[in-house]
């Protein structure tokens, strides 16, 4: 009798647990040559202010000011102003997986396109930025690799830990999207033949 009267109230909440609704979010990589396709603005630049606006039916979104260092693709002023949803008001933090994280002072490459509301935002959230590091070996500004069919550019098929798997420099990453570009314009003009 006394196990049946602990197994009970364990079970009793388990059923309850069981039928309460639950959520995932799942993320899928975007192959590097779709963020290049769909971004239709493309700079590498310097974020130089941040700040949180209520967005009513989306929670809170952070504005970054981006000073452009250069244009990849499409036009650009000296700065644009990109969207991310998250942010901090007061003292309540809004976090969205898989959106980037905007901070003054960093930097990186930006890949952008405008909403329906005609303001930028990153092509694939967080994958639509290359946040530039400084390798700590040589004091070059390095990224990420980006994926290129489930592998990387500079090493291949995308293992975690690998140590095979390294940064590349941003004047490499850049060449590889004008590559990517090219490309593209190239795929286009034997299309409209």
């Amino acid at each position: 009798m006394f196990e049946m009267s602990r197994t009970f109230p364990a079970a009793v909440l388990a059923v309850l647990l069981a039928g309460q609704l639950t959520f995932a979010t799942v993320t899928v990589p975007t192959e590097f040559r779709e963020i290049v396709s769909e971004a239709t603005l493309i700079v590498r630049g310097h974020i130089t202010e941040v700040r949180p606006v209520v967005a009513p039916g989306r929670g809170v979104e952070s504005i970054g000011t981006i000073g452009v260092d250069s244009v990849l693709k499409g036009q650009a002023g000296d700065f644009i102003s990109i969207r991310v949803p998250g942010g901090v008001v007061g003292r309540y933090r809004w976090v969205m997986v898989a959106a980037p994280s905007l901070r003054a002072g960093d930097q990186g490459v930006f890949f952008v396109k405008h909403d329906r509301e005609n303001a930028w935002r990153p092509v694939g959230l967080a994958m639509g930025m290359y946040r530039i590091q400084v390798a700590p070996a040589t004091g070059l500004p390095v990224v990420e690799p980006p994926l290129v069919a489930g592998e990387t550019a500079a090493t291949g098929l995308v293992i975690r830990g690998d140590p095979k798997r390294h940064l590349m420099a941003v004047r490499e990453f850049e060449s590889l999207v004008r590559v990517v570009i090219a490309s593209q314009s190239v795929q286009r003009q034997r299309i409209n033949r």
